[in-house]
Protein backbone atom coordinates (compact mmCIF):
# COMPACT_ATOMS: atom_id res chain seq x y z
CA UNK A 1 0.00 0.00 0.00
CA UNK A 2 2.82 2.41 0.87
CA UNK A 3 4.49 1.71 -2.47
CA UNK A 4 1.27 2.67 -4.31
CA UNK A 5 1.02 5.95 -2.39
CA UNK A 6 4.67 6.71 -3.08
CA UNK A 7 4.23 5.93 -6.79
CA UNK A 8 1.12 8.17 -6.97
CA UNK A 9 2.97 11.02 -5.24
CA UNK A 10 5.97 10.67 -7.58
CA UNK A 11 3.67 10.82 -10.63
CA UNK A 12 1.55 13.70 -9.28
CA UNK A 13 4.41 16.04 -8.34
CA UNK A 14 5.58 16.80 -11.90
CA UNK A 15 2.01 17.43 -13.04
CA UNK A 16 1.31 19.75 -10.13
CA UNK A 17 4.61 21.58 -10.66
CA UNK A 18 3.71 22.31 -14.29
CA UNK A 19 0.15 23.45 -13.58
CA UNK A 20 -0.11 27.20 -13.41
CA UNK A 21 -2.78 29.33 -11.89
CA UNK A 22 -3.28 32.88 -12.93
CA UNK A 23 -5.18 36.04 -12.12
CA UNK A 24 -5.83 39.01 -14.38
CA UNK A 25 -7.14 42.40 -13.30
CA UNK A 26 -7.93 45.15 -15.75
CA UNK A 27 -10.25 47.67 -17.32
CA UNK A 28 -12.26 47.27 -20.50
CA UNK A 29 -13.74 49.98 -22.72
CA UNK A 30 -16.58 49.52 -25.20
CA UNK A 31 -15.15 51.30 -28.26
CA UNK A 32 -18.08 50.86 -30.65
CA UNK A 33 -21.40 49.02 -30.54
CA UNK A 34 -24.24 48.58 -32.96
CA UNK A 35 -27.86 47.66 -32.18
CA UNK A 36 -31.35 48.38 -33.55
CA UNK A 37 -31.13 52.01 -32.37
CA UNK A 38 -27.91 52.69 -34.31
CA UNK A 39 -24.18 52.80 -33.84
CA UNK A 40 -22.67 54.12 -30.61
CA UNK A 41 -19.05 55.04 -29.98
CA UNK A 42 -17.13 55.25 -26.73
CA UNK A 43 -17.60 59.01 -26.34
CA UNK A 44 -21.42 58.67 -26.35
CA UNK A 45 -21.63 57.19 -22.83
CA UNK A 46 -18.11 56.08 -21.90
CA UNK A 47 -18.94 52.38 -21.20
CA UNK A 48 -16.30 50.67 -19.08
CA UNK A 49 -15.91 47.48 -17.05
CA UNK A 50 -13.66 46.36 -14.23
CA UNK A 51 -12.53 42.76 -14.84
CA UNK A 52 -11.11 39.99 -12.67
CA UNK A 53 -10.12 36.71 -14.34
CA UNK A 54 -8.98 33.49 -12.67
CA UNK A 55 -7.12 31.05 -14.92
CA UNK A 56 -5.84 27.50 -14.92
CA UNK A 57 -2.98 26.92 -17.37
CA UNK A 58 -2.53 23.37 -18.63
CA UNK A 59 0.97 21.84 -18.64
CA UNK A 60 3.02 23.61 -21.26
CA UNK A 61 1.18 26.91 -20.68
CA UNK A 62 -0.41 26.92 -24.13
CA UNK A 63 -4.10 26.52 -23.16
CA UNK A 64 -5.80 28.21 -20.23
CA UNK A 65 -9.30 27.72 -18.87
CA UNK A 66 -10.58 31.05 -17.60
CA UNK A 67 -13.39 32.37 -15.45
CA UNK A 68 -13.80 36.13 -15.67
CA UNK A 69 -16.01 38.40 -13.58
CA UNK A 70 -16.91 41.87 -14.86
CA UNK A 71 -18.82 44.79 -13.43
CA UNK A 72 -19.92 47.12 -16.22
CA UNK A 73 -20.79 50.80 -15.86
CA UNK A 74 -21.10 54.13 -17.73
CA UNK A 75 -18.97 57.13 -16.85
CA UNK A 76 -21.64 59.25 -18.56
CA UNK A 77 -24.97 57.35 -18.46
CA UNK A 78 -27.68 57.91 -21.07
CA UNK A 79 -30.53 60.19 -19.98
CA UNK A 80 -32.83 58.41 -17.53
CA UNK A 81 -30.46 55.44 -17.06
CA UNK A 82 -28.38 54.18 -14.19
CA UNK A 83 -24.60 54.50 -14.40
CA UNK A 84 -24.43 50.77 -13.65
CA UNK A 85 -24.86 48.41 -16.62
CA UNK A 86 -24.62 45.02 -14.91
CA UNK A 87 -22.59 41.98 -13.86
CA UNK A 88 -21.15 39.42 -16.28
CA UNK A 89 -19.51 36.02 -15.76
CA UNK A 90 -17.38 34.80 -18.68
CA UNK A 91 -16.11 31.20 -18.79
CA UNK A 92 -13.62 30.86 -21.61
CA UNK A 93 -10.45 29.46 -23.14
CA UNK A 94 -7.20 31.19 -24.15
CA UNK A 95 -4.68 29.71 -26.54
CA UNK A 96 -1.17 31.18 -26.38
CA UNK A 97 1.37 30.69 -29.10
CA UNK A 98 4.71 29.27 -27.98
CA UNK A 99 7.57 31.82 -28.08
CA UNK A 100 5.27 34.63 -29.33
CA UNK A 101 3.51 37.01 -26.92
CA UNK A 102 0.18 36.66 -28.79
CA UNK A 103 -2.96 34.75 -27.83
CA UNK A 104 -6.51 34.18 -29.00
CA UNK A 105 -9.49 33.90 -26.72
CA UNK A 106 -13.06 32.67 -26.80
CA UNK A 107 -15.65 33.05 -24.04
CA UNK A 108 -19.37 32.76 -23.34
CA UNK A 109 -20.38 35.84 -21.34
CA UNK A 110 -23.46 35.30 -19.18
CA UNK A 111 -25.22 38.55 -18.26
CA UNK A 112 -26.23 37.35 -14.79
CA UNK A 113 -27.63 40.67 -13.65
CA UNK A 114 -28.49 43.90 -15.39
CA UNK A 115 -29.55 47.34 -14.17
CA UNK A 116 -32.18 47.98 -16.86
CA UNK A 117 -33.24 44.52 -18.14
CA UNK A 118 -32.35 45.28 -21.75
CA UNK A 119 -29.61 42.70 -22.26
CA UNK A 120 -29.44 39.24 -23.72
CA UNK A 121 -28.59 36.28 -21.53
CA UNK A 122 -25.58 34.82 -23.39
CA UNK A 123 -23.02 36.30 -25.78
CA UNK A 124 -20.11 34.96 -27.79
CA UNK A 125 -16.84 36.78 -27.15
CA UNK A 126 -13.96 36.35 -29.58
CA UNK A 127 -10.70 38.16 -29.08
CA UNK A 128 -6.98 38.40 -29.57
CA UNK A 129 -4.28 40.03 -27.53
CA UNK A 130 -0.66 40.21 -26.57
CA UNK A 131 1.18 40.50 -23.30
CA UNK A 132 4.48 42.00 -22.24
CA UNK A 133 6.31 39.96 -19.55
CA UNK A 134 7.87 42.12 -16.83
CA UNK A 135 9.12 39.55 -14.32
CA UNK A 136 6.49 39.35 -11.57
CA UNK A 137 3.56 40.09 -13.89
CA UNK A 138 2.62 40.76 -17.49
CA UNK A 139 0.86 43.75 -18.98
CA UNK A 140 -1.82 42.61 -21.42
CA UNK A 141 -3.66 44.37 -24.24
CA UNK A 142 -6.70 42.70 -25.80
CA UNK A 143 -9.30 43.44 -28.50
CA UNK A 144 -12.65 41.62 -28.31
CA UNK A 145 -15.94 41.37 -30.12
CA UNK A 146 -19.22 40.46 -28.36
CA UNK A 147 -22.14 38.98 -30.28
CA UNK A 148 -25.48 37.92 -28.70
CA UNK A 149 -26.28 34.21 -28.91
CA UNK A 150 -29.70 34.32 -27.29
CA UNK A 151 -32.89 36.17 -28.22
CA UNK A 152 -34.96 38.30 -25.89
CA UNK A 153 -37.93 40.66 -25.96
CA UNK A 154 -36.81 43.55 -23.77
CA UNK A 155 -40.36 44.72 -22.96
CA UNK A 156 -39.61 48.21 -24.29
CA UNK A 157 -40.57 47.49 -27.91
CA UNK A 158 -37.05 46.29 -28.73
CA UNK A 159 -36.13 42.69 -29.52
CA UNK A 160 -32.65 41.21 -29.27
CA UNK A 161 -31.90 38.41 -31.74
CA UNK A 162 -28.82 36.26 -32.08
CA UNK A 163 -26.00 38.15 -33.83
CA UNK A 164 -28.12 41.30 -34.46
CA UNK A 165 -25.95 43.39 -32.09
CA UNK A 166 -22.20 43.78 -31.99
CA UNK A 167 -19.87 45.39 -29.49
CA UNK A 168 -16.14 45.83 -29.97
CA UNK A 169 -13.95 46.40 -26.92
CA UNK A 170 -10.38 47.09 -25.88
CA UNK A 171 -8.98 46.02 -22.53
CA UNK A 172 -5.72 46.23 -20.66
CA UNK A 173 -4.36 45.33 -17.25
CA UNK A 174 -2.03 43.11 -15.26
CA UNK A 175 -1.72 39.33 -15.63
CA UNK A 176 -0.19 37.38 -12.73
CA UNK A 177 0.87 33.73 -12.97
CA UNK A 178 1.58 31.53 -9.96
Amino acid sequence: MHKLLLAAAVLAVPLAARADGGMRVGLEAGIVSHDDSGTHVISDNWPFAANLMLSYWTPGSIVSFDLEFAEQFYFSPPAGSSSRIGTVIRPGVRISFPVLPFYIRGALPFNVETANGERELVDLRLGAGFDIPLGLFRIYFEADGDFPLSSKDTGTGSHISAFDRQTFLLSSGLDFRF
